[in-house]
């Protein structure tokens, strides 16, 4: 089937286990629970290879230095790697000195087993908000040149609806600027709508998501698209959760790779190294 047009957008993974991303689950709980990411990892990489698409896959500091050899494979199937910070919790439940340890921690796990500079960041739940904007300089100073957190979307968790939907420089508090790359929200209507993935591809039709990125081809940007290796795995372990919680993390998991070769076949994708390298400034 033909692309739908010649822009190519940017694939990303949030590259966590299952339980990472339950913020009622802290870390010092995480060894109680089953590892399953070599599995699921190995699964989107493996769908990826089907579909010869490279993708920026945002590490969590705690796979990377449990599971090193993981990093190491999704770096020689020739993936980009950048950092999810290490700890998962939200950025604005983090005072700034704790960010930066949780940064520095993140960055040298996921850079050792492989040597590859890291260069971007995506925060836990999306969660840079107007409150925890002065996280941007933390990112600076620690050699970072891109973030891809602010989610122009409204939700109860994360969001700032009135942030810019593509590529853009943002002033940082401490009057420095960062390039800020968003994930895909499609405009109607007056107001932006989720249409990037997680659990919104899992939740809506494949059709309006379809319909959604088009909408932002058309407008002649590229779009930036994400998941988590759990959503291909139906079969992880149920656990009693808050509704509000469990009602999107358990929904429709079995319906994730069917829509992601869709998704494959109708668009084009790279990492956002590739697709943005001239704002970027990487060779």
């Amino acid at each position: 089937m033909k692309k739908n047009n010649d822009l190519v957008n940017a694939f990303t993974v949030d590259f966590e286990d299952w339980f990472q991303g339950l913020e009622v689950i802290p870390l010092s709980k995480w060894h109680n629970f089953e590892y399953r990411i070599e599995r699921n990892g190995r699964v989107i990489l493996d769908l990826l290879d089907e579909s010869n698409i490279k993708a920026t896959f945002f590490i969590l500091g705690y796979i990377a230095e449990k599971f090193p050899h993981l990093i190491k494979e999704i770096h020689n199937r020739g993936h980009v790697l950048g950092t999810h910070g290490y700890s998962h919790i939200q950025v604005y439940k983090q005072k700034p000195f704790e960010f930066v340890e949780d940064i520095k921690k993140s960055i040298g796990f996921i850079a050792d087993p492989t040597g590859q500079k890291i260069y971007g960041f995506r925060a836990p739940i999306f969660s840079i908000v107007e409150k925890s904007m002065w996280a941007l300089d933390v990112l600076l100073e620690q050699g970072l040149i891109y973030d891809s957190s602010i989610y122009p979307v409204l939700n109860y968790r994360y969001g700032v609806v009135s942030n810019l939907r593509f590529l853009h420089n943002l002033s940082t508090p401490g009057n420095k600027s960062i390039i800020e790359i968003p994930i895909a929200a499609a405009r109607y209507f007056n107001m932006n709508f989720p249409v990037g993935g997680g659990a919104y591809l899992r939740i809506l039709p494949y059709r309006v998501i379809k319909a959604g990125l088009k909408s932002i081809n058309k407008e002649g940007f590229p779009f930036v698209f994400y998941v988590h290796p759990w959503e291909i795995d139906p079969d992880h372990p149920k656990i009693e959760l808050p509704f509000r919680i469990s009602a999107t993390h358990y929904f429709n998991l079995k319906s994730t790779k069917k829509k992601l070769r869709k998704l494959f076949n109708d668009f084009k994708f790279a990492p956002i190294e590739k697709v943005f390298s001239e704002q970027l400034g990487i060779e």
